[in-house]
């Protein structure tokens, strides 16, 4: 293995070969603190370093990708990439033979795009010049443009391949940092998808667009044309992030779905019911939303199929009949209630929520002397002076 210069700061893809991925797993289990001190900068250790510590830190959520020979750049956090769960709740929106991803990033994305059935053909934008360089070695069958998005290189895309508006889905996951800070807003994301949405309708059938969990959804129903669907996407119970699909045709109707992107399962609703008069007494389960189905408000809907009751705690809901499994919500069977805090005799492991009420759960977890826990459960619930504090034993 010579050793090569490369023109990147991060690493060069081009001194990967058998030999090196060898080097790599030969070495996977030596501390890269050594690695570095030993190897330095020289390539092809600096490149087949990072490799490793990439490995050591992403091993969970790009088990597939390390599989794959993927890869990996240095010195980028990539916490807020995609995973390929998640990734591939977004290729379902790819029904078109062309597509192109604006902001690529890493890439994960686009892979997921490319290895769908119907795609011929495949676009990338990436700003970072280092990021840029990987991907076209990641993701060969992509065509890969070096820089910020431009409309005109993307007309000019269109032109060279013949692609009818029909023909293409555009995919944007914006830099969602203002003047380093994170925004939630779509109109202070890089690019702009509200500036850019009608010319890029104009030249697709489909806009897929990321956004953060935290987006406020009634506003970009206002501000988003043609908008036919909000997705929320959750993974192992949290909410990770949400999903605009606009098309190139009016809607009346914006439909709302919420995806588990571990097993696909989901659920949807066009209209949410409005909430009936909430209730104070518990009956013997408590049934609580997961984040994600919070986010989409679909609990609502839920309730009104399955015939739950909403308690005035919060969004939770409690019913006389066992629920069905979902990873959507969390089953609590009631074991006990107390009049007051001095009142509850508990000893062990338990998880505790305070909801409604200015005592914290640590305040709460220090005064009563529980250990962490997950399967039992206390709630100490307040509305006004209205309080209830049970405990719960998760249903699984």
């Amino acid at each position: 293995m010579a050793s090569i210069d490369h023109p990147l700061t991060g690493v060069n893809p081009e001194v990967f070969n058998d030999d090196l991925w060898a080097w790599i797993e030969s070495n996977s289990a030596i501390n890269t603190t050594e690695l570095r001190l030993k190897y330095g900068t020289n390539e092809p250790y600096s490149s087949a370093i990072a490799q490793i510590e990439a490995k050591n830190k992403y091993a969970g959520k790009f088990r597939e990708l390390f599989e794959e020979r993927w890869v990996f750049p240095t010195g980028i956090g990539l916490e807020q990439s995609s995973s390929l769960k998640t990734a591939a709740v977004k290729s379902r929106f790819f029904q078109t033979s062309y597509s192109a991803d604006l902001c690529a990033g890493m890439g994960i994305d686009s892979k997921t795009i490319l290895n769908t059935a119907q795609c011929l053909k495949h676009l990338c934008f990436e700003q970072n010049l280092p990021l840029a360089h990987l991907l076209k070695h990641n993701l060969p069958g992509a065509d890969v443009i070096p820089g910020a998005f431009d409309i005109g290189k993307l007309k000019d895309w269109i032109s060279e391949h013949n692609v009818a508006s029909n023909e293409l889905t555009v995919y944007l996951d914006p830099d969602r940092r203002s003047s380093n800070k994170k925004t939630f807003s779509i109109a202070e994301g890089t690019p702009n998808l509200i500036e850019l949405q009608r010319e890029l309708l104009n030249l697709s059938a489909c806009v897929v667009a990321k956004h953060s969990p935290m987006l406020d959804l009634k506003a970009c129903m206002q501000e988003l044309e043609n908008l036919h669907e909000l997705v929320i996407v959750q993974y192992q119970g949290e909410c990770k992030e949400v999903l605009t699909i606009q098309r190139n045709e009016k809607s009346t109707d914006v439909a709302i779905t919420l995806i588990e992107a571990e097993s696909l399962t989901s659920i949807s609703g066009n209209h949410i019911p409005s909430i009936i008069q909430p209730v104070q007494t518990v009956k013997k389960y408590i049934i609580q939303p997961s984040p994600g189905l919070n986010k989409s408000s679909l609990h609502a809907l839920l309730a009104q199929q399955l015939d739950w009751e909403r308690l005035i705690f919060g969004t939770l809901y409690t019913s006389h009949r066992l629920p069905s499994p979902s990873p959507f919500y969390k089953v609590f069977e009631i074991k006990s209630s107390f009049s007051s805090l001095k009142k509850v005799r508990l000893e062990g492991a338990y998880a505790i929520e305070s909801i409604g009420s200015k005592i914290t759960a640590k305040e709460l977890r220090k005064r009563l002397k529980l250990q962490e826990g997950r399967e039992q459960k206390l709630f100490y619930l307040q509305n006004g002076r209205t309080k209830q504090i049970l405990e719960g034993l998760l249903i699984e």
